[in-house]
């Protein structure tokens, strides 16, 4: 399927009552990691992460398919991200095709891929 016929089917934005998850850095995760609340990724996932709000710490790797309300990278993405509102560190290196409805990429940010955004 195309990058343009994705609906965009984002997550809701986290409660104000949601409870942060932490990954840990020497944490390795070989499958999918779902959330109602906030994500911090310092380790690596290899699988899908779907959460209101991810982290990718400058630690943190995630290999596979992100879905997200609120995306921040840090550290690196590879696969496929759809998010409603993204930001791009300096320290963040994507290598993949990217959904969104706002984008923001600071100087130094490395991304491969292709953007698609979507109201």
């Amino acid at each position: 399927m195309a990058l343009n016929d994705k609906i965009p089917n984002w997550p809701e934005a986290a409660h104000a009552t949601a409870r942060r998850s932490l990954l840990a850095a020497d944490l390795v995760i070989d499958g999918d990691v779902t959330s109602d609340g906030p994500v911090d990724v310092h380790g690596k996932i290899v699988g899908s992460a779907s959460a209101p709000e991810v982290l990718v710490a400058a630690t943190g790797r995630i290999e596979g398919t992100v879905s997200a309300h609120d995306l921040s990278v840090l550290g690196f993405v590879s696969g496929s991200v759809s998010a409603r509102h993204i930001h791009l560190s300096p320290s963040a290196v994507v290598h993949a095709d990217v959904l969104h409805e706002r984008i923001v990429i600071e100087a130094g940010a490395e991304l491969e891929g292709r953007l698609q955004r979507r109201l």
